[in-house]
Order: C-alpha cells, then structure tokens, then sequence
C-alpha cells in the first residue's frame, strides 16, 4: 500500500487550513501542542510553509492567484479528508500510534495512520480491505490460542479494573466459580501487561464540523499470550458484562463484521 501522504501534525494543520478549515486545522496542532495563542500558532504556522516548500507540496502559481497554495489534487484531498462522515478508530494500547480510517464514498476509504501524535500517514484502501487493513495495523503475534476461558461482572468491577489499584475493591471472588476466577486471573495479567487499558475498535457518525462525533459502535477486546479477550455487554441485569478469550479465528470473523457494518453505512 503506497501512502498517498506522510505528514507532520503541523503540516497537516496547515494543509486544513489552506483548504478553508481554520478551526479544524487549529484543533488538529493543539492536540500536540497545548495553550497555542494567536502569536505563537502564527509562528508555528510559518515555520510550517517552509516545511512544505521543502517537501515540494507548494504551489507557487496558486499562491500568486490568491488560491489555496497547495495542489487541486491536495485541496480536493484534504477537503474529503475532513468532510468524511464516518470514521472507525483503532486504538493500540500501549503502543503511542493510532488508526483513523475515514469514509470517502462507497467503496473508498482513507486510511489515517497517527504516531506518537506527530506523524500522519494517510493512503487509500477499499471496503473490501478494510478488515485485513485492521488485521495488519494490529498484527497479534506470539499467541497460543485457549478456547474456552470466560467469566461475567457487574458494571461496577468492570470499571475498577481500568486501575491496578482498585483490584482490592472488586466484588468478583463472591459471585465468580472457580473456573471463573481462574480467567478473571489470567485477564488481569493480560491487562497488567498492556497498562491497565484495553483496545477498541469504535466507529463514528460525523455529521457535520460543528457537531460532535456520534458513537455509534464500539469493540473492547485485550490481546494476551493465550489469546484475544473480547469485552461484550449483555442483557444480564446482575452480570451484564461478559469477558471471553477468543480464537484466532473468531478475531478475523469480528473484523470482517467490522467490514460488513461499514460497508453498509
């Protein structure tokens, strides 16, 4: 997959604001730089286009014309960037990078890829990509798949176990079978090895700039040495929320259902 464009975080504000979106590329430089004033955005700003001559993505003509100073092909780029409509966010905890993968038009998607909020690497893939692209950006490796571990908890020790230190407080050793427990203990280690924080996968409805991002999907699950634990809400009243470690082949099977709900959006 050759990326369409590999950017800075600065660069990618001053693309979006070129393109006419000054509030969206100014949020877009904040995320990495904190309390930007006017003085201080303009300075980054203009360090940036020097960034850009560099890299040859100035237009020196357009800019004479009092035009966007950046390629139509950049500009129509950039414009379907920022006004895609859906979006599927891929975290990777513990690892400082992000995917973003945005909806251009029924069969195409713009893949978005953040590291350590500094670099943007974007490029194209289809729908029928998508699942092997998530597949690919996340690239478990050095499992030995376990079926068969599972356990359920109230909402209230689910959500102490986003703290190590909350381990005492839980409930769980009251209500949990021994089988139970045992893969309450093997999903702790896996947690304690990722930091405490599980994946997501998460889907978005963007339906315009002013609005907020609607959540309208969202997959939990925690990659460990014996497999994928997958986080599912229930109808359970007591124990609504169950944990289950998955094969292999159910985590492809997820990711095409990733793929068969975007593809219908």
């Amino acid at each position: 997959m050759k990326p369409l464009l590999a950017c800075t975080t600065e660069e990618l504000a001053l693309l979006v604001t070129f393109c006419g979106y000054p509030a969206v590329g100014k949020g877009i430089a904040e995320s990495s730089m904190d309390g930007l004033t006017p003085e201080k955005w303009e300075s980054v700003m203009q360090a940036t286009i020097h960034q850009l001559m560099l890299k040859q993505i100035w237009d020196y003509e357009r800019e004479a014309n009092n035009e966007a100073p950046i390629s139509m092909e950049m500009e129509a780029f950039i414009k379907s960037y920022v006004e895609s409509q859906w979006m599927i966010r891929c975290s990777h905890v513990p690892d400082q990078h992000i995917l973003m993968i945005h909806k251009i038009n029924d069969d195409t998607w713009l893949s978005h890829l953040i590291d350590r909020d500094i670099i943007h690497e974007f490029a194209y893939i289809t729908s029928e990509e998508l699942p092997s692209h998530i597949r690919e950006y996340y690239s478990f490796s050095n499992i030995s798949y376990t079926d068969g571990m599972s356990f359920k908890l109230t909402e209230q020790d689910f959500d102490f176990l986003s703290d190590k230190s909350n381990l005492s407080r839980l409930d769980a050793h009251t209500y949990l079978s021994l089988e139970e427990k045992e893969a309450l203990n093997e999903f702790t280690n896996a947690l304690d090895a990722k930091t405490w924080s599980l994946n997501n996968i998460s889907m978005f409805n963007l339906p315009t700039l002013e609005a907020d991002p609607m959540l309208t999907n969202i997959l939990f699950f925690l990659p460990s040495s014996k497999g994928i634990w997958v986080v599912e809400y229930t109808d359970d009243a007591e124990r609504p929320v169950q944990i289950q470690l998955q094969s292999y082949e159910d985590w492809e099977n997820m990711l095409d259902g990733v793929g068969q709900i975007a593809s219908a959006l």
